[in-house]
């Protein structure tokens, strides 16, 4: 692994200070290079092995957070990896493994009132595996890697798994008290995961933490999202939605917002009104990557005093950072190379 945890003190200030929105000479960069460290298909067995295997996925992520080596502010983490609709598993939802990147949660309740009397059911086998994973990962993290938390998901999409998209659609419109208690239920279940969690993962003793994101952070800290919402107005948004994001990032030190898809704009201006919302996580979708047809919602963002995370070549960097500047600016290098990361060090130094 070539990373020396000697480092953090240095890449923890940075980040601290992007975190606050304070002045940063250069933007903040997540730069990655993967070694050569894969599980073939047949190493790796069935499906279910792959997913259910806890033993099995800590040694892998060790393999790779040890081939990788790692870039400006980009620290090891181990990503506790259960797919998006990882809370639904816990919920009862029945899940297909569909590859080696994707979980799919199937509706089990057939009524909102059903789901709000949801719980979490820890004898479930995987409630078993992601505990255990968590366990293992955090044995072997100190000065070596961090943990993230598995994907809690946020109220919304968690009902929308294990009820139903489209059900709970209509029931925002035709019962919209029912729905309004068991999202009070989704939160707080993520409450109650958040801190039984974090509590076994404090056992490392590395400093600070990181989320799925990727980006450490002083204190606690969490990407939260609802994905589901750009099916919905900023006024339903706002009414069921708003209010338990509001709670959540009054739960945490370094709140993130993972802002997923063109569709999510419409609830942008509501999500910054958060006072203690630090930061939005901005993720266009498939087809909208192109970094520069997004300066105008980046500065949106910056203007209102709050610190961006976005996704850029190598390339499209310099003309990013003459366009917004790089206050509150941190960019997840994507498809890094030898020859791209070259080109930074050049002009952002090493």
């Amino acid at each position: 692994m070539s990373f020396a945890f000697e480092r953090m003190g240095e890449i923890g200030a940075r980040l601290a200070a992007w975190w606050h929105g304070e002045r940063q000479e250069r933007p903040l960069l997540l730069c990655t290079v993967a070694g050569p460290a894969g599980t073939s298909p047949e190493a790796a067995g069935t499906l279910e092995r792959w997913w259910t295997d806890a033993s099995f996925r800590t040694e892998q992520a060790m393999r790779s957070i040890d081939a990788t080596t790692y870039h400006y502010e980009a620290v090891p983490y181990h990503y506790v990896d259960f797919g998006s609709s990882a809370m639904a598993s816990l919920l009862g939802a029945r899940m297909e493994f569909v590859d080696r990147e994707t979980v799919w949660a199937y509706p089990v309740y057939e009524s909102v009132e059903d789901a709000a009397e949801a719980s979490i059911d820890r004898s479930s086998l995987y409630y078993r595996y992601l505990r255990r994973l968590t366990e293992l990962s955090t044995e072997r993290a100190a000065g070596h890697h961090y943990v993230t938390l598995f994907a809690l998901g946020a109220p919304g999409d968690t009902l929308a798994a294990i009820y139903g998209t489209e059900q709970l659609l209509v029931d925002m419109i035709e019962r919209p008290r029912q729905v309004e208690r068991a999202m009070d239920r989704m939160k707080r279940l993520w409450i109650e995961c958040l801190g039984e969690f974090n509590r076994i993962i404090g056992a490392a003793g590395n400093p600070g933490s990181v989320g799925w994101a990727g980006v450490w952070a002083p204190g606690t800290t969490f990407p939260m999202q609802e994905d589901f919402s750009y099916m919905i107005s900023p006024e339903m948004f706002r009414r069921f939605c708003l209010p338990h994001v509001g709670d959540m990032v009054d739960l945490l030190e370094y709140p993130m917002y993972h802002l997923d898809g063109v569709g999510a704009i419409a609830h942008l201006d509501a999500l910054l009104d958060l006072e203690r919302l630090r930061v939005i996580q901005w993720v266009p979708g498939a087809g909208h990557e192109r970094i520069d047809q997004w300066y105008d919602l980046i500065r949106r963002v910056l203007d209102r005093g709050k610190s961006i995370q976005v996704f850029a070549e190598a390339d499209e960097i310099p003309g990013l950072v003459d366009a917004v500047g790089t206050r509150g600016l941190l960019v997840t290098v994507t498809n890094p190379t030898g020859e791209a990361l070259r080109r930074l060090n050049a002009r952002y130094g090493s």
